[in-house]
Formats: C-alpha cells, structure tokens, sequence
C-alpha cells in the first residue's frame, strides 16, 4: 500500500496547493489536490453541492475521498475541513503531516477577498476566525510540523518544509 511523503494541511488561503506542487517538483513525485478530487467525485463545484446536498454530505464525501488520497504516494493537499473527521485524522496517524499556519487577514489577503468591501470582508474574516478557532486544535493534533506562512512566499514556506527550517 502507498503512502503520501507529506502531507499539508490548513485553512483555505494557506498555499497549500501551490506549496504542495513546489515541494512535489522538488521530490519528483505526484501532487494529490483532495479539493479537485472531492469536485470531481462530487460532479459539481464544492460551494455548489455543499449549498444544493447540505454540509453533512459534503463532509461525508470530503472524508471518503481524503481517506482514499491518503494511500497515494506524493504530496497530498488535504482539505481545509478534512480535519474535521476523525476517521480522517485516524488515518494520518504515522504520516508526515505539515500544518501551514496562516492568520485569517493574510489567508483572506491571498484569496483576494479585501476586494469585497468592509461588510463582506468583515462577514468572512468572522467566519474564518470560527473556523479556525475550531480547526486549529486538529491542525495541531495531526501535524508533525508547523510553519508560519504569513510573512513567507510560496517557495519560502516550501523550503522551510522541506529543510524544516523555520518549522516548529
């Protein structure tokens, strides 16, 4: 059975994506995106089928497809909400898992949500604290090394993963 050589995890807007297809590059070895692979199983957009099937289905397909992304080699970028579940968090157990820590104001700064106005950015600046707040207990249960990315580019954040030098 294959396992991932890393696996990241964190809120959206962290860079997991594009740090898990640099570090991928480097290591000459697959890139496993879980959100396109939820999507796909799914049929539709994420926001789409979450808003139309309701969050539990979502989540039930979010688990089946991360558990499955976890028997593959390479990089896997596991969904922010993946953490959630814990047949998911039983499974990264034995992994190397990279928590990429992001404030919400630099995640919505990348996501280029600042363009929505006061109230908009405000509103989701809200619900991504909330999130966090709840996530981030995970995130630290099932990490086996943490890197800051705030002040950090991509390339940066991917050499500290990889030379674990400015993670925790």
């Amino acid at each position: 059975m294959s396992r991932p050589a890393l696996v990241l995890v964190g809120i959206p807007g962290t860079g997991k994506s594009e740090v898990g297809r640099i570090i991928a590059e480097e290591l000459d070895v697959p890139f496993v995106e879980v959100d396109d692979l939820v999507e796909l199983a799914l049929g539709a957009p994420a926001p789409e089928y979450f808003a139309t099937a309701g969050e539990a289905a979502y989540r039930e397909a979010e688990e089946q497809v991360a558990v499955s992304a976890l028997h593959l080699a390479g990089v896997v970028a596991l969904s922010s909400g993946a953490v959630t579940s814990p047949v998911v968090r039983e499974a990264l157990s034995g992994l190397r898992v990279v928590w990429l820590r992001t404030s919400v104001s630099a995640a919505t700064r990348r996501l280029s949500m600042n363009s929505l106005g006061m109230a908009g950015l405000v509103a989701i600046r809200n619900s991504m604290d909330a999130m966090l707040a709840e996530r981030a207990r995970w995130y630290e249960m099932v990490s086996t090394g943490v890197v800051d990315t705030d002040r950090l580019t991509p390339t940066q954040v991917a050499a500290a993963v990889t030379g674990e030098q400015g993670a925790q």
